[in-house]
């Protein structure tokens, strides 16, 4: 009763810190704040209208109010007629002007939505850009009619290149209150959840070894039908952490992007598949293999949860926007996909009570380390050369 007790604690630990990764369904994150303000250099091409003849732009934001707010726009025609207007935004609602300010930190294949679209649009692509005198991370989208970039950390446009009919208009911001020269990015609610996940997987993994070590339990001493419930019950746990998680986790809130989500996600599944195969390795291989089992059904769950909610809009520009990316995400998947279909065969040959799985699962046993690590490996890389700044 005591082992059983033990391992219930630890599987609920380990089951929240996955649920606790999952993609959210989370509200519009709003980058912008009453003041906020910033400037356009603006050049039209073709015949446009007068009132679209531009040179000069300016937008300030008046108030905030939940997902939506106003913002006074201000324009100087070529002739030198200044006006302005105020127009009104609202993420929910998907008034967002032209794509002129979006929701804050949406990476590469994130959504928002458009209505005069009726459907959301897909960030295709995001590399460091300077700006306004600072370096910032910048994405990007388009469509038939509109090229826009966008500041990441706020949503405000950066760029533009949009072709109406017979006119073409370019802007670039060139000033705004919003960041000072070569200010860094505010990433400071990432890296404490970052800091958080660690510290808890340490604590988890050493609870792991102190249990392990204490009982010396070389396996469970239970049931082939009692193993069967326990894993059963593992896959509807995992299942509704999961889900529940992606209703109701704030994490848009904190200011997470798609890749950072992805990211701490792959972390805590490599951690868990290293701590299945120390199971393993003690002769525990029950516990090895509900362990694997939590890997393997986080991993659906959310993989489903992604196609479900963002289909890349049947494209799959995203990941192949540069040679970069392209290089970078064709390393990552011939690791990444032989991981995940050994992780699958290890689970499936897996039976309560069997005393031929240890034997028929070793050269999987083998495997699933060396390319799970290295597809981290190529993950974590991937991440740092195509979301930060740390290699220029």
């Amino acid at each position: 009763m005591h082992k059983i007790t033990a391992f219930a604690l630890i599987l609920a630990t380990v089951l929240l810190m996955v649920g606790a990764t999952s993609i959210t369904f989370g509200k519009p994150a709003m980058g912008v704040k009453e003041g906020d303000w910033i400037e356009y250099t603006v050049r039209a091409t073709g015949t446009p209208p007068p009132e679209q003849n531009l040179d000069w732009v300016r937008i300030e934001i008046l108030s905030v109010e939940g997902a939506a707010f106003h913002a006074n726009f201000t324009v100087r025609s070529v002739n030198g007629t200044v006006s302005s207007a105020v127009r009104n935004f609202n993420f929910t609602e998907g008034k967002v002007a032209e794509w002129i300010i979006i929701p804050s930190n949406l990476g590469p294949g994130d959504t928002f939505y458009d209505i005069s679209k009726q459907g959301n649009v897909t960030i295709e692509g995001q590399e460091q850009k300077i700006v306004a005198g600072a370096s910032r991370t910048i994405t990007h989208a388009s469509d038939s009619i509109r090229n826009k970039e966008w500041d990441k950390t706020t949503g405000v446009f950066t760029a533009a290149n949009d072709n109406v009919g017979n006119y073409t208009i370019n802007a670039y911001a060139i000033a705004t209150n919003m960041w000072g020269p070569q200010s860094p990015q505010d990433q400071t609610g990432f890296y404490a959840l970052v800091a958080v996940i660690v510290v808890l997987a340490v604590l988890v993994l050493a609870s792991v070894i102190v249990v392990a070590r204490r009982r010396r339990i070389k396996g469970l001493t239970l049931s082939s039908s009692s193993q069967g419930k326990i894993a059963a019950l593992t896959i509807l746990m995992v299942v509704l952490f999961e889900v529940g998680t992606m209703f109701f986790f704030p994490f848009y809130d904190v200011g997470l992007s798609f890749a950072q989500i992805n990211l701490i996600m792959q972390t805590i599944w490599t951690a868990l598949v290293l701590v299945s195969m120390w199971f393993r390795m003690k002769g525990n291989y029950f516990v090895h293999e509900i362990t694997m089992l939590i890997v393997m059904c986080a991993w659906a769950v959310g993989l489903i949860a992604v196609l479900f909610m963002n289909p890349f809009s049947g494209s799959t520009e995203i990941f192949s926007s540069s040679p970069l990316r392209l290089v970078m995400n064709s390393l990552h998947g011939i690791f990444s996909v032989p991981a995940l279909v050994f992780g699958v065969w290890l689970v499936v040959l897996w039976r309560p009570g069997s005393t031929t799985f240890a034997a028929k699962s070793r050269r999987l046993a083998q495997l699933i380390p060396f390319f799970w690590i290295v597809s981290y490996v190529v993950g974590v890389l991937d991440f740092m050369v195509l979301h930060t700044t740390f290699f220029g």
